[in-house]
């Protein structure tokens, strides 16, 4: 099925196309939209994405009788969901949408919504999606029609990660409504008076947020029952770039404040004692030879960390980068938006990824619908053992799908029960995890492909590069 919930038309993904239909009395606007100077360029710039017009026979045959002018967008190449972004990543997107907005705002238009749904990563790049969401400004149209729409997706879930260490996956579980003012106002509770930012964007926000709502609506009613005249479009442009200075500086503070944030695994790299120098040089030799000799075009690295193997695997891939540790999520983040390398950085749990979710389950694919089948090679380093102790998944599980996700496909580190970080996770109950040994791993991985390389380590580890008879 295709989105319903946009009044212009619909969007559908069909044989790898991502395909838009613009309702009749709406498709004369948005050819406007797309053929204006200022958009052109944004695409150009990659800031939106591309879009052209496709003939409605060019189209799938089922969508044919879908009444309406067709479009087709350029695929991203990992589609993400805001609850899987970090709060790095969350605040990029903010500024990359009020960016978007001042851009347009000097070309006369404007963004009538501004949800992290219009946005998609590509690698650290954030992209804009949603083009039917441009209009042309209105004389009169002084309030940003779409600014309790930033604050609730945007700013407040932002606020509640740095203030709360709320996560973005909670407070982004529907991305549309995002955190309401009331909600994270009751949270901070008296602290919601102990800054001009957190006074402007939630207390006063949730005392008049009746009020608000109202002169809103008594706005938009202005600006739809009159013309206007050149005089108000400028005053109108002039209100509202200035409103974005507020936004943008509330978004910066709170930006720099996650960049400063440290957790227990942002520092693994430099603190793994289980590692002596020898492993992590045979290690990096292993991985490399099995990345030369995979020859992947799309690599997953589940349980990435700091993100050490997943830039290697950037060096020849596009790399999907995905751990449950926010903090090193937007530390990995931070680092490729420096180095440009094609690394699209993940807050994902394995032992519970992402759900499908919206109406009816159906409008948002969960995060295995996604990746199963988009990657040809997995690497599984340093988190079996975590899946199989903390989450109790059995290694056969683990296993078959690491290779799923890995196109059949996968790398693996073998953990056995004696490693101290094994022991440690374990606390005690080593005994229950009798699957856990090298034998049996080595039995399961063949049963699923072919043993390419095998190397164990000194410190007890062992690699494993397996494929799958495709």
């Amino acid at each position: 099925m295709g989105t319903f919930r946009d009044p212009s038309g619909s969007l559908f993904d069909v044989d790898g196309r991502i395909l838009r239909v613009i309702r009749p009395s709406e498709a004369l606007a948005f050819r406007s939209v797309l053929a204006a100077d200022v958009v052109r360029k944004l695409v150009e710039r990659g800031k939106v994405v591309d879009t052209r017009p496709v003939k409605a026979d060019d189209v799938h045959h089922s969508l044919r009788d879908v009444p309406g002018e067709w479009f087709e967008h350029a695929r991203i190449g990992f589609i993400s969901v805001p609850s899987e972004w970090s709060a790095a990543m969350l605040a990029q997107a903010a500024l990359h949408t009020l960016d978007l907005n001042e851009e347009l705002l000097r070309h006369d238009f404007v963004l009538k919504d501004a949800t992290p749904a219009n946005i998609l990563f590509e690698g650290a790049r954030p992209v804009f999606v949603d083009v039917p969401s441009i209009e042309s400004l209105r004389p009169g149209q002084d309030l940003w029609a779409a600014r309790h729409q930033f604050e609730t997706t945007f700013l407040l879930p932002l606020m509640a990660s740095v203030e709360l260490s709320c996560p973005i996956q909670w407070a982004l579980a529907n991305p549309a409504t995002g955190l309401p003012h009331e909600q994270l106002s009751k949270l901070l509770g008296p602290r919601r008076w102990l800054s001009a930012a957190r006074i402007r964007h939630v207390a006063l926000a949730t005392a008049l947020g009746g009020l608000g709502g109202q002169a809103a609506s008594e706005a938009d009613h202005r600006v739809r029952g009159g013309a206007g005249g050149a005089n108000d479009l400028e005053k109108s442009r002039f209100i509202q770039l200035h409103s974005m200075k507020g936004l943008r500086r509330a978004v910066m503070s709170l930006a720099d404040r996650i960049e400063r944030r440290r957790s227990h695994w942002s520092g693994y790299a430099v603190s793994r004692a289980h590692y002596a120098d020898d492993d992590l040089r045979i290690k990096r030799e292993f991985v490399g030879r099995v990345l030369q000799s995979a020859d992947a075009t799309w690599v997953l690295d589940v349980g990435a960390n700091t993100g050490e193997f997943s830039e290697m695997a950037a060096e020849k891939a596009s790399v999907v980068a995905m751990d449950l540790d926010e903090v090193s999520v937007s530390a990995i983040y931070a680092r490729v938006r420096s180095s440009g390398k094609s690394i699209q950085p993940l807050v994902v749990d394995l032992s519970q990824p992402t759900p499908a979710c919206g109406w009816r389950n159906s409008e948002r694919q969960s995060f295995l619908q996604r990746a199963i089948g988009r990657f040809d090679l997995a690497l599984m380093l340093a988190v079996g053992h975590h899946l199989r102790v903390t989450a109790g998944v059995p290694l056969a599980q683990i296993l078959e799908t690491g290779m799923q996700l890995g196109g059949g496909s996968l790398l693996f580190e073998f953990v056995p029960v004696s490693d101290p970080m094994f022991r440690a996770l374990a606390r005690g109950r080593e005994s229950i995890y009798s699957d856990n040994t090298l034998e049996n791993c080595e039995a399961l991985l063949s049963a699923q492909g072919r043993v390419e390389l095998r190397e164990q380590l000194p410190n007890g580890r062992t690699l494993f590069w397996v494929r799958g008879n495709r």
